[in-house]
């Protein structure tokens, strides 16, 4: 009965919690669609790079190419690489999206959706949508670990990328 009545008292704890209310938003979609679509994502991507020089540019820090690599990759791991580490600022930041084809012709008309957040909730989140290589500016008022997410559209292809990097 005491085994029971334990059983009882966790689930009623569990439902009382906020367990899954805070959703994971990794490629701006659940988790259970990425895993289900990531071989096409990975397909999108590949396809973008191919085709296009495509520029992430977080205030003095160049990324180039969409990739998702970095969602396999712990924070603890993020803390010891020497790329893409501390590309956020306290305080002001910058982000910009330079497209080209492989040739060098300027590219227009691609959109950016990007979600900068912390890896432990969603109550810092910075949304930006922008278009073409217009500059999205946002505020971080917290030092750690953030992961920065987004999808961009180019013609009818839609490439995703996960970055991991940290805030001092």
């Amino acid at each position: 009965m005491l085994g029971i009545a334990f059983i009882v008292w966790t689930i009623y704890v569990t439902i009382g919690s906020d367990v899954g209310e805070d959703e994971d938003q990794s490629l701006l979609s659940t988790y259970h669609k990425v895993d289900d679509q990531f071989n096409k994502i990975q397909k999108s991507n590949k396809l973008l790079n191919e085709n296009y020089d495509i520029k992430f540019i977080f205030n003095d820090t160049i990324i180039d190419g969409v990739d998702t690599n970095d969602i396999f990759y712990s924070q603890r791991v993020i803390k010891n690489r020497e790329t893409r580490k501390t590309i956020l600022n306290i305080g002001s930041n910058e982000f910009k999206v330079i497209v080209q084809t492989k040739d060098g012709k300027k590219v227009k008309n691609y959109e950016t959706d990007i979600v900068v957040t912390k890896t432990t909730n969603h109550l810092y989140d910075k949304i930006l949508k922008l278009k073409d290589d217009k500059i999205g500016k946002f505020d971080i008022k917290n030092k750690g670990s953030w992961n920065i997410t987004g999808k961009i559209k180019i013609e009818n292809i839609t490439g995703s990328f996960m970055i991991k990097t940290d805030a001092k």
